[in-house]
């Protein structure tokens, strides 16, 4: 059924449309979120609206996920992961992205042409002592 969907909403010009919307709903949360929230802590309700646009993009092909290891410098505690926080919106400020990080695993969800970019990106804070 999802297949039918997918080939109706290409067909019909839709998946532009609801890639916009979900974009702009991405960002409208992604606002919330900062004026709710910290990077160590957010409330439930905050997080699940940027999930739910952050998936639908991922179902329209608009984002992929990607896991990546660590092997010199996991990520742990707060400060450390503050800084790392610091790092990536500096590095991808449009926020079309999402990243889950603990210890040695990191865990992107970003549009497929960021991808290189993010592989670089965690090379280069993995190198860094």
């Amino acid at each position: 059924m999802k297949k039918f969907i997918t080939i109706l909403i290409g067909a019909v010009g839709l998946r532009f449309l609801l890639v916009s919307y979900h974009k702009s709903r991405l960002m409208a949360a992604l606002r919330v979120m900062k004026q709710f929230g910290t990077e160590t802590t957010m409330p439930v309700w905050c997080s699940q609206r940027f999930q739910r646009h952050l998936q639908a993009l991922r179902r329209l092909g608009f984002v992929v996920e990607k896991e990546f290891a660590l092997q010199r410098r996991p990520i742990s505690g707060a400060d450390c992961y503050r800084v790392f926080c610091q790092l990536m919106r500096v590095r991808f400020p449009n926020g079309y992205w999402s990243c889950a990080a603990n210890g040695t695993k990191v865990i992107v969800t970003a549009p497929p042409s960021q991808m290189s970019e993010w592989q670089r990106f965690l090379f280069e804070y993995d190198q860094v002592a």
